[in-house]
């Protein structure tokens, strides 16, 4: 048994796309056409949870679907477009890519299907994206829309990247330096009261302790902080794992709402995508589910969509899901009912995007002072502590 996503025309003339486990695509059809529908397009369906590419790679599929909008919207047809794109690249990785699926188009695939057999390098909705553009005859046009929004999504994500880097770096900054001033500096005082062979006060011998522990066991505690973010990243490869730690991060207090405007601001850019370019409701909502970038959002939302499909009220089930915020659900639901879908979901896409970078400027201004203010305070301890032990020295008459 294998899955299988079959494209199929509903009895009221619209198009979906349905994910179906069968035996072959005979079988898939039969089931299909069982149901009412009639296929019209069967393809081995990619596997949901394909590993989220790298950043790197998401900069090279924005970039290559760019620079064949722009060959295309010359005039040249796809495989001229790939061939040019391929003779002309200055990266390897780039040229790799244009080869492989330039390797594929001149074998019979349309760009839509190139893309499907990559998902670690072209994830939903770019073979979406394409095959509208395809079915349409606009596929540069469906392209560069598609780079418009990864363009606009990366831009904000490095924005965010951008303010919280500074307050990184001083985290980073001020853990060294106490480090620094208990390893090195604080077994010089220690050492020098065991020459006096005075009682070293309380507050000293805490922060001496404190110096012998991290001199004595750091290394090992290095290791070990590095071994746990080895081992948590292997973990939340299993898609059992990472649904569930999703889902926690969702309901926690300030996270969770950060996380329900990220996911709000993916969902609303994809289904604006997907709607701008052909797609029908049904099939551009649950593509715009699997783009919220979280798994336990992709469930709940996949779910609610299809008690949607059985007749169910759509505002009233999205919110159900305790994915999205309450005003995306209420006014995705307005737009569906006065047929303008696409721009609601715009529209909320760019105040999601907004609030959303003006949260994580507003959280970095706050960690920025607070950083300070503890790494002072860390410091201020261990000096304060080695004074008071030097001042109890004169205290008994040396």
């Amino acid at each position: 048994m294998a899955w299988f996503a079959v494209r199929a025309i509903r009895p009221d003339g619209g198009e979906e796309t349905i994910r179906i486990e069968a035996a072959d695509k005979t079988a898939a059809a039969a089931t299909i056409s069982a149901r009412g529908l009639t296929p019209i397009r069967i393809q081995t369906a990619r596997d949901t949870t394909a590993p989220r590419p790298s950043g790197g790679s998401a900069k090279l599929a924005t970039r290559i679907a760019r620079e064949l909008s722009v060959l295309i919207a010359a005039g040249l047809s796809i495989e001229p477009a790939l061939a040019a794109l391929s003779r002309h690249a200055a990266e390897k990785k780039l040229k790799a890519a244009a080869d492989a699926l330039l390797a594929d188009v001149r074998s019979g695939a349309s760009l839509s299907e190139a893309f499907a057999k990559r998902p670690e390098l072209f994830p939903a909705p770019f073979p979406e994206i394409a095959e509208a553009g395809e079915a349409g005859g606009a596929l540069g046009r469906a392209l560069g829309e598609l780079a418009d929004a990864r363009e606009r999504r990366q831009a904000v994500e490095a924005s965010i990247r951008g303010a919280l880097v500074y307050p990184a770096f001083l985290l980073v900054l001020a853990t060294v330096a106490v480090s620094g001033l208990l390893v090195f500096v604080v077994p010089r005082f220690e050492s020098l009261f065991d020459q006096i062979g005075r009682d070293i006060p309380a507050q000293a011998a805490f922060v001496f302790g404190l110096s012998r522990t991290l001199a004595t066991f750091g290394p090992f505690l290095l290791i070990a902080i590095v071994a746990l973010v080895l081992a948590v990243q292997f973990a939340l490869r299993r898609p059992a794992l990472r649904e569930a730690v999703d889902r926690r991060l969702l309901h926690l207090p300030v996270i969770g709402n950060a996380s329900r405007t990220m996911i709000a601001a993916r969902f609303c850019r994809v289904l604006a995508l997907l709607l701008r370019n052909g797609l029908s409701a049904v099939p551009a909502l649950r593509l715009a589910s699997r783009a919220a970038g979280n798994l336990w959002a992709v469930r709940r939302l996949s779910e609610a969509l299809a008690e949607v499909r059985t007749g169910r009220a759509f505002a009233e089930r999205v919110e159900a899901s305790d994915v999205l915020p309450p005003l995306a659900a209420e006014l995705l639901s307005v737009g569906e009912e006065t047929g303008e879908l696409g721009m609601a979901a715009e529209r909320l896409a760019t105040f999601y995007e907004t609030r959303f970078e003006q949260n994580a400027r507003l959280v970095s201004r706050i960690i920025e002072p607070a950083v300070i203010v503890l790494a002072g305070i860390a410091i201020g301890i261990v000096i304060v502590s080695i004074l008071s032990a030097m001042v109890s020295i004169n205290d008994v008459g040396l």
